[in-house]
């Protein structure tokens, strides 16, 4: 009997190490819109166009990078962050309009976006926990008083070790650990974003940004250019 429960025990513990969580401090996560709705029947058939879109995120010591496609890959957005280097590049194609935003971090400190972090709540519930792609994750909740029409709720973990940051008009947030889903909802729509996929490793080629064929410009003349286009895409 003895031997019985001692051979459950090792097996346990082999089952255990078998499945034991990795902490991640390079690698890549893909991103996807799960589900996004609106009570404006019109406005929830556009939203429609935007499921399973993917945002990828690269990672490494040095930095991180994303990429992003919108519309049917008609819209293509590019971010490079070394933080070694200390240098911002964010690539923009926009149905063949190819524009390079040269910053620096220093610089993006000083931005909109890291003024509004700064006055951004981040409320964290461990009680509240869910597993996503084998990885322990649990409840956030962010609450802005610039902008309190709109509430994000999602879970995060802390064990993919980076400080990527990719929902829109929060970039500059630092979160506990990497939001692995989260849903922003809006008077206009609700929208979840959820990781499908994580490789423990990074193409440093992914890290590097490639500007061949596209307009150099500063962050504030590109500011102007998407004001005067009627956009902003939450830069």
């Amino acid at each position: 009997m003895n031997k019985i429960v001692l051979s459950c025990v090792l097996l346990l513990s082999v089952l255990s190490i078998g499945y034991s969580q990795k902490s991640l401090s390079e690698g890549k996560v893909v991103m996807e819109i799960s589900d996004v709705t609106s009570e404006d029947p019109q406005t929830a058939q556009m939203l429609e166009m935007m499921k399973g879109s993917q945002t990828e995120i690269n990672f490494n010591k040095s930095g991180h990078s994303t990429k992003m496609n919108m519309m049917g890959g008609m819209i293509e957005i590019k971010t490079y962050t070394n933080t070694v280097d200390k240098k911002f590049d964010m690539l923009m194609d926009m149905m063949g309009q190819k524009m390079w935003i040269a910053s620096t971090l220093d610089e993006m400190a000083k931005d909109e976006q890291a003024k509004k972090a700064m006055d951004t709540k981040v409320n964290y519930d461990k009680t509240k926990k869910k597993v996503i792609l084998g990885y322990n994750c649990y409840a956030m909740s962010l609450s802005s008083p610039e902008n309190p029409d709109i509430m994000i709720n999602g879970y995060v973990t802390e064990d993919i070790k980076t400080d990527a940051n990719i929902i829109q008009g929060f970039q500059a947030v630092k979160f506990s650990g990497f939001p692995m889903e989260y849903t922003v909802k809006t008077e206009a729509m609700t929208m979840t974003m959820t990781a499908k996929e994580i490789k423990e490793n990074v193409d440093a080629a992914s890290m590097v940004a490639k500007t061949d064929g596209y307009s150099k410009m500063t962050m504030e003349e590109f500011k102007k250019k998407m004001g005067a286009m009627g956009g902003g895409f939450g830069f």
